[in-house]
């Protein structure tokens, strides 16, 4: 059995964290029609950040530079791509590879990817604004609840996106 302590700091970090993000969305977009605020990849890089916080992959600049370049590379593809067979495959693969070359390896980016190029129409209507907000803000709320809350152990890899 894992330990409680632990469990409930996680848990209560990523409720914390995610009503933080969706408090701030909110605020910031003018325009919620398509009711996508938090987004179900946040789910993921809640436990990531807020359960695992020493691994690299949960690192802020891993989290926040990952999701959003994720999402920017998506939103591309949908653009050149119309496809679904392509397009959804292509955004993620792109993905991928846009985050080991940031050295911001995020397996949330990927979901982020797959959820834009699914919804080529928010991608087409919301354009790069969906990478900034929700995507950057809600992941940048995330990571900074954790630090802030003294719920984590800051790694080398901070700020640089090198890691132990």
């Amino acid at each position: 059995m894992g330990n409680p302590k632990e469990a409930v700091r996680a848990g209560l970090g990523a409720l914390i964290g995610l009503v933080v993000a969706g408090a701030f969305i909110l605020a910031a977009s003018a325009d919620v029609h398509l009711g996508l605020f938090l987004i179900a990849p946040f789910g993921a890089s809640a436990v990531l950040i807020f359960a695992v916080p020493s691994s690299p992959l949960a690192q802020p600049w891993s989290a926040v530079v990952g999701n959003t370049a994720s999402a920017f590379v998506a939103i591309v593809v949908c653009a050149a791509l119309s496809d679904p067979v392509l397009r959804i495959p292509g955004a993620v693969g792109a993905a991928i590879a846009i985050m080991i070359a940031l050295r911001a390896l995020h397996p949330p980016g990927g979901a982020v990817a797959m959820t834009v190029a699914m919804s080529p129409d928010l991608a087409q209507e919301s354009g790069l604004w969906f990478a900034l907000s929700p995507v950057a803000l809600g992941t940048a709320i995330l990571a900074t609840v954790s630090v802030r809350s003294s719920w984590r152990s800051i790694s080398d890899g901070f700020c640089t996106g090198r890691w132990r």
